[in-house]
Formats: structure tokens, sequence, C-alpha cells
């Protein structure tokens, strides 16, 4: 397997969310709006709390937490410009005004330290080479005694679907590069993962957010609007066909009565920045 040196590595992952952000938000993703739902449960907001909502993509994290803070802010960082155009776009649309979208790195945090009463990371750190760093670069912009939040897919999520699909885009001589949710796709890995960026209270919740696909295309708007649409990258037009309609024959032989099984289970991971 090649290896990627860190800056285009990024410009590799910028690049496909940008391509991606119209399609984002597609009713076959629902499962990053069903999971930011569940985001105020693990904060005690009293209402006019400064968070930090990182790697916030098209902002439904920012958007989840906004209500919950009418006197406070948000302040929702992302390093794709597209997909902070659309963020920006629902928040006016729902005439929500307390978050402030910023282009940002989230290993380059261009925020004052010690200034957020709270942070939130979303399905984000797991691109990050070093999520130690990561993290606790994140931390570092919470004042003590602040509440730090991820949100990770759990190992078994979207199976048989995802593999099937990297199975075959292997099939087809693309090298399929190690899945970064994955590395995070326990509580245990979670738990170490908060605890060697120096949170204290440490604590893991669970939530159910799946749910089945109507049609196989549901599950090509899955593949085509998020992270795998890299690898597709790699086909020609005719390749790309052949590929879809091999690939949505499989996931048609998985239907049952109620549709095509999604299941995704994710990880909230709570933890509290030490007071000194």
């Amino acid at each position: 397997m090649s290896v990627i040196d860190s800056e285009t590595r990024k410009t590799m992952i910028r690049n496909t969310f940008d391509t991606v952000c119209e399609g984002y938000d597609s009713p076959a993703l629902r499962f990053f709006h069903n999971a930011a739902a569940h985001l105020p449960e693990m904060f005690s907001l009293s209402g006019d709390e400064s968070i930090l909502d990182v790697a916030t993509g098209t902002g439904t994290p920012a958007l989840a937490l906004a209500p919950r803070v009418p006197r406070g802010r948000i302040t929702a960082v992302d390093f794709s410009a597209g997909m902070l155009s659309q963020g920006r776009d629902k928040a006016g649309k729902l005439g929500i005004g307390n978050i402030e979208f910023l282009d940002m790195d989230m290993t380059d945090l261009r925020v004052p330290d010690g200034s957020f009463d709270a942070a939130n990371c979303s399905f984000g750190v797991f691109f990050t080479e070093d999520m130690v760093a990561t993290v606790r670069h994140i931390v570092s912009k919470l004042k003590a005694g602040a509440t730090m939040v991820t949100c990770h897919f759990r190992e078994g999520s979207m199976v048989p679907l995802n593999q099937l699909f990297l199975d075959r885009v292997q099939a087809y001589g693309v090298d399929v590069p190690p899945i970064g949710w994955r590395r995070v796709g326990s509580e245990q890995a979670n738990r170490e993962l908060f605890a060697a960026a120096g949170l204290d209270q440490v604590r893991v919740e669970h939530r159910s957010v799946g749910y089945f696909l109507d049609h196989p295309e549901r599950w090509w708007d899955v593949v085509w609007w998020a992270g795998y649409r890299g690898l597709l990258d790699n086909f020609d037009s005719a390749t790309l066909q052949r590929f879809k309609t091999e690939h949505l024959a499989e996931v048609t032989a998985t239907a049952e009565a109620e549709g095509i099984p999604m299941p995704v289970d994710v990880m909230y991971t709570v933890g509290v920045k030490p007071m000194q």
C-alpha cells in the first residue's frame, strides 16, 4: 500500500468532502442527523455556554446544539468550504443565528486557548493521523472543568453493506486504505483515547441510530455522497456503471421484509478537562 504524506492526505479528504457536500444531507445518510439528535443529552447545558463544534461538516451537530444555548454561541469549524456553505445555508433557512461557521483545520484551531465551555467532534477525529494529539488540541481550547464529547461509529455499523462495497472495490484493483473510523470502533478504544488526552470522568454512551433502506439506490446514495466517494473516483464512467450494477445486486440480496437493513450504532465518549 502506498504511503501518502500528511498534507496530501488532508487535500484528498478536503476534496472528497467538497465534492459530496451537496448530497451529504441526503435522507439515506440520516444516521448523521439521528446521531446529532442525541448530542444535547451528553452535555449539562444551562443555555449560555460557548461551544466549539469541530469538523462540523454541514453543521448538523451545531444545529442540534444551538437551540439548547439560546443565550450562548456555537463556533462551528471545518476545513471543507463546500460543507461550511451548506451549513450556513441550513442555519439561515432555519433562522438560527447563534452559530458562526469558520474554515479551520481541526489540527490547527485558530481560536483562543481556554475559551470554550464545551466542545464536540462528531465523526471527525479518526480522519487525523494522531488522534490523541488532535483531542488534546481541541481540549486546549476549553476552560478547566469543561466537557468534551466525540461521536463515533461502533464496529459492526453498516454491515454487511460496507464490507460488500469494500470487497468489490478491492476486486476491481483499487487500493483501499485502512478505514479510519474503525480505529475508534470500540468502547475501549474511545476510553483509551480520552485517557491519553488527559480527560477525566470519562464515560461512553451507546445509541442505535440505524434504519431500513427502501431501495438499493439509497445505499448508493450513502456510498456516493459520503467518505467512500473518493474510492469511486478511480473508475471511468463505464467501469463505474458496471461496478454499481454488480454491487447493487449484492445489496438487493440483503433485503428483508422491512427493507435493506442499515444498522448504525454510535458511541458518544464524554470527558471533562481537569481543573488544573
